[in-house]
This record gives C-alpha cells, sequence and structure tokens, in this order.
C-alpha cells in the first residue's frame, strides 16, 4: 500500500488557540473566566500558540540529507544523478571505400560549437563494406527479402517456434578492402514487441530494453566468407548485443582478412529457435557505434596540480570542496575513479581509492567517500565524522592524483535520428526503395561506384587528428536511433514523489496477484499476461501441493492489423525457456519462505466453433476473423485484453460476437445457429462449455455452414 505522506503543520494559530481555549473552564474548574485578549492569560497563550505554530512547521522542513538517508533506510535508490543521452552513429568516409578507425572518445556533433559532442564509448573499424543482399530461409527454401528492408518491410528472421532459422547478408567490400582483417559493427534494428516491458541499457554499448542476465531465446552462430561457401568464425570473435536476437542491438564480428572487390556472405544461423514470435527486422547497418553525450576526462597530477593544491592548502577541517578543472561547473556526470596518495598515521604516502556516494548520511569517519556536485562542478568530501577528511602526501615526487569524470549529459543531448536522405528517381529501380534510399543499391546486381557513395551525414566530426587512423581523415556520421536518456540530477521532491510510487510496487510474492504482477514486471521479458495457478505443482498436476504456486506466463507477440493473417503469425504464444527462467528467478527472489514457486508456458485446448447462415456466405471470412480474434489469447474476451485464463464458452456470447462484426461492416445478413465445441467432442449450441483452470483456447477452427434457400440440409464451408 502506499504511505500517505506526513503532514505535521496542520494546525495554525487559530486552530491552536480555539483548541486551548475550548480546554479553560475544564481545566480551570471554572475559575477562569475572562477569555477576552485584555487578559494577560489569554495574551500568554497566544504567545505560546506563535512559538509552538513555528516549532511545527520547523518540524516538516526535512533537509536534503535527511530525504537521501530516510530513502537508503527504505530500500528506495536515492535522487537519480544527470545522465547522458545516447544514440548509434553511423561512420560515414568522406571517400567512399575508404577503411579508417575511429578512436574511442572521438566526438560528433550536429551543432559544433553548442556544446552537444557526442563521444565514441569504444573504437570503430570502418571497414569498406556494403550490405548488399539479404535472404531468409523459411518453407520454401532461401527468399531474398532485400527488397523488404529497402522499403521499411519488417523482415522476419525465423519460423516457428522449435525450427531453425538462417539468415545470409551479402556483403560487398570495396576500396582496399581489409587485407589485416578487421571488426564489423552491426546495427540491428528489431520491432519491439507490443506494449510495455521493462528493461534497461547495458553498460558496454547500445542495446533498448538490454537486461544481461536472461538467457537467449537461440544458440546462434556466425559464418563468414565467399558467397556459397563461409567458415564458421571462431569462438570469441563475436559479441552479440541483441541477446541472441531477442532485442535492438550492435554485433561485433573479427572477420579475417578480405580483398577489395570480394562478394563475401555473412551467415546467421541456430538449429533450433525458440522465439515466442519470429524477431522482425527494420534495419541493418554496418560501421555503427554507440555514442553518448558524455566527455570521458582522465587527470593525473603531481604535488603541484591545481586539485591536489585545493587538497593540501585547505587545512583538516570540515567542509572541503574541490572544484574539478574542465569547465565542470553544470557539466559534471559522474566520478569513476578517484586515487589519492596520502599520508598516513607513519608519515609515508600510500595510494588509496575514493568513491563516489549520493550522500555522506550512512559514512563513518574512515570512508573515503566524497559526493558529486554537478552544478558547481566539485566534489564535496566528510567532516571527520561523516566521510574521511583528505590528507595528500605532497612531499615526494610522482603521481598524487588520478581522476576519472564525465562531462556533459542533460535533456540538451536528447533528439530524434537523422530523417532519410533523398536520392533522385531512377526508372530502374522499384518505387518502394525510394523510402529507404540508404539500401536502395541492394536492387542493382551490378552497382557502379558512383551509385555506392553514401550520401554524408548530418554529424561532423569535431575530434582533434589523433582521433582518427589516418590521422586528420575526413569524415561525417548519421544518428540511426534517437538519442535518448539525457535527464539532469533528480530534485529531492522529485525522489519523495518517486519513492511513494516505488513503496507500492509488489516486491514480495504473497497473494496469487502479487505472482502475476511480479511476472509481468520482469525485467527484459516481454510478457503480455500472467495467471498465478495457486497449489499447482509441475511434478503433480492431478494434486493441490500446499504451498505450490505456478504462474502461467503468455509472451508478447505482434497483434497489430494483418498480423493474423501474416506468414509469421503466433495465434498460440508460447514463452522462450529463457524468459521463463527469468520470471522463475525473479519470484524465487520474491517467495516467502518454504514457498515453491515455478513458472510454465500457457495451456491450450483446441475449440471448434460452427456458425449457421443463410444461403449467402460472403462474411465467412469476416466472421472467421471475428470469432478468432474473439477467442485470441491476447486481444479476446468482452474487454480486449485476452480470453479469460479457464473462461467458459457460452454460445450466447460467441454469438454476440458475430452479430457485432457483422453490424460493424454494415451487413444485416442473421445469424441462424452457432455451436461450440472441445477437443473431439460434440458441438454444444446451448449449454457452457468450461476450459480446465489456467487453459485457453486454441487452435480456433470456425466452420460456417450455408441453409439452402428450398431447405435442404445445411452446407458446411470451411472459412
Amino acid at each position: 500500500m502506499t504511505l500517505a505522506p506526513l503532514r505535521l503543520d496542520d494546525l495554525s494559530w487559530a486552530d491552536l488557540v480555539d483548541a486551548v481555549r475550548s480546554r479553560i473552564p475544564a481545566e480551570s474548574s471554572g475559575r477562569w473566566t475572562l477569555h477576552a485578549p485584555v487578559d494577560p492569560g489569554m495574551t500568554l497563550l497566544d504567545l505560546q500558540a506563535y512559538l509552538l505554530e513555528q516549532q511545527v512547521y520547523r518540524l516538516d522542513q526535512v533537509p536534503d540529507a535527511v530525504v537521501h538517508a530516510v530513502l537508503r533506510l527504505l530500500g528506495v535508490p536515492g535522487p537519480a544523478p544527470a545522465t547522458a543521452a545516447v544514440t548509434v552513429l553511423q561512420i560515414l568516409p568522406a571517400a567512399p571505400g575508404t577503411r579508417l578507425r575511429i578512436r574511442e572518445g572521438a566526438s560528433f556533433s550536429r551543432e559544433p560549437g553548442r556544446g552537444r559532442d557526442f563521444h565514441l564509448e569504444r573504437d570503430l573499424d570502418v571497414l569498406p563494406v556494403r550490405v548488399a543482399g539479404l535472404s531468409v530461409r523459411d518453407t520454401t527454401g532461401d527468399r531474398d527479402r532485400t527488397a523488404d528492408l529497402a522499403a521499411g518491410r519488417p523482415v522476419p528472421l525465423a519460423g516457428a517456434y522449435g525450427r531453425p532459422a538462417r539468415v545470409r547478408v551479402r556483403l560487398t567490400v570495396s576500396g582496399d578492402g581489409f587485407p589485416d582483417g578487421g571488426t564489423l559493427s552491426l546495427l540491428l534494428v528489431l520491432e519491439q514487441p507490443p506494449g510495455p516491458w521493462t528493461g534497461n541499457r547495458t553498460a558496454d554499448g547500445w542495446a533498448a530494453g538490454a537486461v544481461p542476465d536472461v538467457p537467449s531465446p537461440a544458440q546462434l552462430s556466425w559464418s563468414y566468407g565467399p558467397v556459397g561457401d563461409p567458415a564458421p568464425l571462431p569462438e570469441g570473435a563475436v559479441a552479440d548485443g541483441t541477446g541472441g536476437l531477442r532485442r535492438s542491438g550492435l554485433v561485433r564480428l573479427t572477420l579475417p582478412a578480405t580483398a577489395a572487390g570480394a562478394e563475401m556472405e555473412l551467415v546467421l544461423a541456430t538449429p533450433a529457435a525458440t522465439y515466442a514470435a519470429p524477431p522482425r527486422l527494420l534495419r541493418l547497418s554496418p560501421n555503427s557505434v554507440p555514442a553518448h553525450h558524455a566527455q570521458r576526462v582522465r587527470l593525473e597530477e603531481g604535488p603541484d596540480g591545481p586539485v591536489v593544491a585545493q587538497l593540501a592548502d585547505h587545512p583538516p577541517l570540515p567542509g572541503l570542496t574541490v572544484v574539478l578543472p574542465g569547465d565542470a561547473a553544470g557539466r559534471l556526470i559522474d566520478v569513476g575513479h578517484f586515487t589519492l596518495r596520502e599520508t598516513d598515521d607513519a608519515g609515508s604516502g600510500r595510494a588509496h581509492d575514493w568513491t563516489a556516494v549520493p550522500d555522506l548520511a550512512f559514512s563513518g569517519p574512515l570512508d573515503r567517500v566524497f559526493t558529486v556536485d554537478r552544478a558547481f562542478g566539485a566534489l564535496r568530501f566528510g567532516d571527520g565524522q561523516t566521510g574521511r577528511v583528505p590528507r595528500p602526501d605532497v612531499t615526494g615526487p610522482g603521481t598524487v592524483l588520478r581522476a576519472e569524470y564525465r562531462l556533459g549529459g542533460g535533456p540538451s543531448g536528447n533528439g530524434g535520428a537523422d530523417p532519410a536522405v533523398s536520392v533522385p528517381a531512377r526508372a530502374a529501380e522499384p518505387a518502394a526503395l525510394l523510402a529507404f534510399p540508404a539500401l536502395a543499391g541492394f536492387a542493382r546486381p551490378q552497382p557502379r561506384a558512383a551509385e555506392e557513395e553514401s550520401p554524408p551525414g548530418d554529424w561532423l566530426f569535431t575530434g582533434g587528428s589523433s582521433d582518427t587512423e589516418p590521422p586528420d581523415a575526413p569524415c561525417t556520421a548519421r544518428a540511426l536511433v534517437p538519442s535518448v536518456g539525457g535527464a539532469e540530477p533528480e530534485t529531492p521532491a522529485a525522489a519523495r514523489r518517486r519513492a511513494a510510487t516505488a513503496l507500492a510496487v509488489v516486491t514480495r510474492a504473497v497473494i496469487a496477484a502479487d505472482h502475476e504482477e511480479l511476472a509481468l514486471s520482469t525485467p527484459g521479458v516481454a510478457v503480455a499476461r500472467a495467471y498465478a495457478l495457486v497449489g499447482a505443482h509441475p511434478s503433480h498436476p492431478a494434486r493441490n501441493v500446499p504451498g505450490a504456486v505456478t504462474t502461467i506466463v503468455v509472451p508478447r507477440v505482434p497483434r497489430a492489423p494483418g498480423d493474423s493473417t501474416a506468414p509469421d503469425a503466433v495465434p498460440m504464444p508460447v514463452p522462450d525457456p529463457g524468459a521463463l527462467t527469468a520470471v522463475r528467478a525473479r519470484l524465487e527472489v520474491a517467495r516467502l519462505l518454504g514457498a515453491g514457486v515455478f513458472a510454465a508456458p500457457p495451456r491450450y485446448r483446441p475449440v471448434r466453433v460452427r456458425i449457421t447462415l443463410p444461403a449467402d456466405t460472403a462474411r465467412r471470412q469476416l466472421l472467421d476473423a471475428a470469432l478468432r480474434r474473439f477467442l485470441d489469447p491476447l486481444t479476446g474476451g468482452d474487454d480486449g485484453t485476452g480470453w479469460p485464463f479457464g473462461g467458459v464458452l457460452r454460445p450466447s456470447a460467441l454469438l454476440r460476437a458475430a452479430e457485432r462484426a457483422l453490424e460493424a461492416a454494415g451487413d444485416r445478413t442473421p445469424v441462424q445457429a452457432i455451436a461450440a465445441a472441445l477437443d473431439d467432442g460434440p458441438y454444444e449450441s446451448c449449454g457452457d462449455l468450461s476450459l480446465r483452470p489456467g487453459e485457453l483456447p486454441g487452435p480456433v477452427g470456425v466452420l460456417v455452414c450455408s441453409t439452402e434457400p428450398s431447405g435442404a440440409a445445411p452446407r458446411e464451408v470451411r472459412a
């Protein structure tokens, strides 16, 4: 439950005076009769009420340090620090076919000179590689999906649950190639499951909704080589930031030496994919790298350094504040490393690590901690009671201080991805390819050199000459995804409001609803529905086991218009084993002592529906789609949130769903009869059909029957 905020200053001076005045007759036994302002006793009461009102007011003026401490006692993270926006940049050399190396920390900016530079988080090999084709294996064999990707249509990369998958990416190597090998960084943007799902970003790169602890839904293998003869890449040559195509992310591939002008092939395969829904590829971009709106500064000073001087010149008294160089005021994000050589009790110097903390309330006199002040770009140390007072050793030569911190951050770095660059229309190209100009060359079997050139990006290189190899190599960049995540430090008032919400979040699995809410909020897993079966144990399906709770999990899969008829449609979604493992691990942490918690896929039961119409059966496809949607595990039911677990099948409800579908289409055709059946049982047109606890309908078969005008027996027409 949510705790109501404590109000200590409700009483005003008038309320206090009225409360005391009403008690005077009883407390004085009727001897105090004059209650007018002229009475000296009333004057004293007015004065005491005034002083008490001031004290009550001050009680509610809680200092920020107390707010931080109380939040930590409640187990709620304190006020969030400043954060930097992150995006993914595709580096484009000015000369097509040029191989570059961009150093870590190199900067690009859409608006140079305005403090909005984005810095690369790692080194990047810009290889002279162009994606020239994409094919995916399905039930009919390898199918070329280049035009679909170029037109912006999602491309399913795998088949049904449990089937193998194989994706072939054709690469064209230009320029001088990379005769000494190189690392290719590919951005794979996948369609996100509909609806909200909890996740975070990995620390070493960009990945929307990435949680590294969730097992992969498929064991992927990568191969690279000439077209038709690729060789498996060795172990350790692949760094998969997509979690096995569970989410969008970057894949870094260490490739062998490749000559210029070669046509190579990159193959992604898995023997048995267990995706709840086939991952749909939206974009495939080489030479991509994450970039943050943050500049990493490394500081190293000797005894005469300015920061060391601030530490050494200050007496060992409370209130020590050190201002960092580099115009850190208003731009300091965090301090990742701070090492100081100090004088110990024996008089010798020794380096010690200091740690940044949200506040000093829980620090002791020997703790080497400090707080970060973004507004002043400073570090604030303790007073000897809450936090140690630093005493640098400046008596000898050598390094006294080593620090690493970041500057930038804030909401100014947030923004959208770069718009698509328009190109002139060509008669030989399909019109659909023009909507995706970066891939428009896919349809051309033998592109000319002039057509291989990519238009320059909207981001200009703002780094130094040593940030590229070779030095001063001209290049631009293009933002492939929106830059998001930049924010200023959270205020104490906002932290208190967030704490009130956090205290209402379920963290312990006590009742059935707690198990369901915890399953729905599992980080890194797209869960659409959850249903807790109390007393159900997977090893004892026919018994009620005390203390056992099995949570049925239904994953999120595409349910947009047209998805039900798509080749990769998933009418009966089943979570992958990795998702079930993540849900069970979350429940295991929150379970009660002695309770057994389990996560299981949904149990489907075949349902057949027969509907009888007059001779005109022009609406049979409409009725088929309407009834399947009404019984759908994600969009079914009367409220459209999914068919209830173990819900009762009533022919009257099916009749209403069919009639509503006809009315919505403007069709007044009457529905003469409707019946339903479970499994291979008989049709029931009047009585209800009950599913077992936790079951959902599926697969759903709809049979449309038409009555002949001459009164003959109904004729069955399969929808």
